[in-house]
């Protein structure tokens, strides 16, 4: 499992453009894209700029493929000039036997 862990701060004058592009491009990833299992958005409560993405991909190639996706592209458009600060991580998911 590839999962994506992105964690943005956007301009408060830019908040409800970057909601909706956003959660569009979370649910149309969710319904459209092969290998997208999860795309969880989150917003902090004490900073409402600040913004958690979680994303689970079956590969990387799958991840890859949705960057391509005119859902994605359209919410890049949008966070090129919404997003002031980004962090992104990449990590592998690691399950416990039981």
């Amino acid at each position: 499992m590839h999962i994506v862990l992105v964690q943005v701060k956007v301009r408060p004058e830019s908040l409800q453009e970057f909601e909706r592009a956003l959660l569009h491009n979370a649910r149309e990833s969710v319904a459209h894209d092969p290998g997208c299992r999860r795309f969880d958005v989150s917003q902090h409560v004490d900073d409402p700029t600040r913004w958690v993405l979680h994303e689970m991909y079956d590969t990387p190639d799958a991840h890859a493929a949705h960057r391509q996706s005119p859902h994605f592209l359209a919410y890049d458009a949008v966070a090129q000039n919404a997003v002031v600060e980004k962090q992104v991580s990449r990590c592998v998911a690691k399950h416990l036997a039981g």
